[in-house]
């Protein structure tokens, strides 16, 4: 009887550090998790070129430069809700074959977003495999955007994406 005893008191150790450790992660998320996601996708990503918010504003206002075509490769509803001012949804799960019919030319800029940025890095990967060169990721990707107070189509809130994309995203800019 004493072996089964020898693994309770490790096991409820362990069990109770990891509660610890993912109630600490979901108070500290709010402030700090869009943040992180920024730093960590850029570096996961490095084969990928990578342009912030204020940039990619600035690019869009700049009409001696041409004009990226903007992918919002999130699911259909998260783009419903919104979406970047004349983005284009290209689904994540688009084949090669549908994404060369899309990448005619293969200079035309291209970026590509989701609701933090890895999702869209992966997509960017996957662009920049089928042999398109001017593709970038929006760093922080919707949710920077919208924290940074730039316009939205379809309303001034986001899909949130999933639970822990709620403790990233201000309430005011949550989409029920």
């Amino acid at each position: 009887m004493s072996k089964p005893a020898q693994w309770k008191k490790p096991s409820l150790v362990a069990g109770a550090t990891l509660a610890l450790a993912g109630i600490g992660f979901w108070f500290w998320l709010p402030s700090n998790g869009l943040n992180a996601a920024r730093k960590f996708i850029p570096w996961k990503f490095a084969g990928v070129a990578h342009t912030t918010p204020t940039k990619l504003n600035t690019w869009l206002k700049d009409f001696n430069r041409t004009a990226p075509h903007l992918w919002d490769i999130r699911r259909k509803d998260e783009f419903d809700v919104s979406h970047l001012p004349g983005a284009q949804h290209v689904p994540p799960d688009t084949s090669d074959s549908e994404l060369k019919e899309i990448l005619k030319d293969t200079e035309q800029p291209i970026v590509v977003y989701c609701a933090v940025g890895y999702r869209s890095a992966k997509m960017a990967q996957k662009v920049i495999a089928l042999g398109h060169t001017n593709v970038f990721n929006l760093e922080g990707a919707i949710f920077a955007w919208a924290t940074e107070g730039n316009a939205l189509e379809g309303s001034n809130k986001v899909h949130p994406f999933n639970t822990i994309g709620r403790q990233m995203l201000r309430d005011d800019l949550e989409a029920d």
